[in-house]
């Protein structure tokens, strides 16, 4: 396949000479198809955070690469990732979103499963007998990491500890292990490419031209500057101006001095965790926003947030974010119009889109077994690492 061999001789480019991807890489239903088996399939998936799933039976029910799949919170308190298809004839046992049930029962014939998974009833099964042992749900691997959930299909991808460890020394300043409130919008459809709306997510290059009079406010482009990044995930960083200082939770306030809180209000860190997880970190508060694909020219965006401090946004602050969302969404469906050009060509990466090189190094990585660059780390990350 051609686009297959020009993805993989451009994807692994050193920000020297990286280049966007092919267009067809962002509409072609073949590509897709290869995405989902080595990347959605093979690796670690951000599903939701922990705190959303936080009573004995609540759900999160929804389809990855044409897996549906459900997160539950066992009457033990373990959560486990399993299939959401009943294994009599494939029928989807709950409807996708958030739900509570203590038991999942199929709305064809009514065969009904533990919260564990494990087949307990079938009805009218005559003088057949049904080994239920045999007809359980199926498992996949779960993850949680500082309250952020994740799924592996296939299970062997390396434990998330190990992956990201090389943050850990930028989240200490944040005190991140007490980000234990946590809240998540709906799932919103958007007419664009997974990638599209990852790359829009991670770059703050684009933030002076489509948030003109919204982020670009407070959080402007030419402040934006990359600390530390590789293929598995990446930071940035960008100076906050015109930040004010009210609002801020109760816990803060308790976990910090006054010149902490001044520290972590002057600068917001934004980091990257491919495929599909883009987060913000800025005083008690990490915003996020999680991309699902649903097909090559469509995708459901999700957001949310864990904090430390109970307290919901003000509708200011609510139609804020409600603001920016819909910028990013115009942009991203504007760019998914022109993917299926056959004039337009790659076009040269800029500096400030560097933690794109890094995104599409990973996605070298994964779709050829690549060997991306080592970690690059700028001047400015020592600034950002707690001593």
């Amino acid at each position: 396949m051609k686009l297959i061999e020009e993805v993989r001789e451009i994807a692994n480019n050193p920000v020297e000479t990286a280049v966007s991807l092919p267009f067809a890489a962002y509409s072609d239903p073949e590509f897709y198809e290869l995405e989902m088996e080595k990347v959605f399939r093979n690796d670690w998936v951000f599903v939701c955070n922990e705190a959303e799933l936080s009573k004995p039976g609540d759900y999160y029910a929804f389809t990855l690469a044409d897996e549906p799949m459900i997160v539950i919170r066992g009457k033990d308190g373990t959560l486990r990732a399993m299939s959401n298809v009943c294994r009599h004839r494939g029928t989807p046992l709950n409807d996708e979103g958030f739900g509570n049930k203590s038991r999942m029962v199929c709305p064809y014939h009514a065969w009904t499963y533990k919260d564990d998974g494990k087949l307990i009833g079938v009805s009218h099964p005559g003088n057949i007998e049904v080994n239920k042992e045999e007809h359980c749900l199926p498992q996949f691997a779960l993850e949680s990491w500082h309250g952020l959930v994740f799924v592996n299909i296939n299970g062997n991808a390396e434990p998330l500890a190990e992956r990201y460890n090389g943050i850990e020394k930028y989240l200490k300043r944040y005190n991140i292990e007490k980000f234990v409130y946590g809240d998540g919008g709906e799932d919103e459809a958007w007419d664009t490419n997974w990638k599209l709306a990852i790359e829009n997510g991670i770059e703050s290059y684009h933030l002076f031209k489509v948030h003109k009079e919204t982020l670009e406010v407070n959080t402007p482009t030419r402040l934006a500057f990359y600390l530390e990044g590789q293929a598995d995930w990446t930071l940035t960083a960008g100076e906050l101006v015109g930040q004010s200082m009210t609002g801020l939770g109760g816990k803060l306030m308790e976990m910090f001095t006054p010149e902490k809180i001044k520290r972590l209000y002057s600068h917001y860190v934004l980091f990257s965790l491919p495929p599909n997880f883009v987060g913000i970190l800025l005083g008690d508060t990490l915003g996020y926003l999680a991309v699902r694909p649903a097909a090559a020219g469509k995708s459901y965006i999700r957001a949310g947030t864990i904090s430390a401090s109970n307290v919901n946004p003000s509708k200011d602050e609510q139609a804020f974010t409600a603001a920016f969302f819909e910028e990013d969404k115009w942009i991203c469906e504007r760019n998914q119009t022109a993917m299926k050009s056959k004039a337009g060509k790659p076009g040269k990466l800029v500096e400030l889109e560097r933690v794109v090189v890094d995104f599409h190094q990973y996605l070298s990585s994964r779709l050829f077994g690549t060997t991306p660059d080592a970690a690059f780390v700028a001047k400015e990350a020592e600034d950002f690492i707690e001593k």
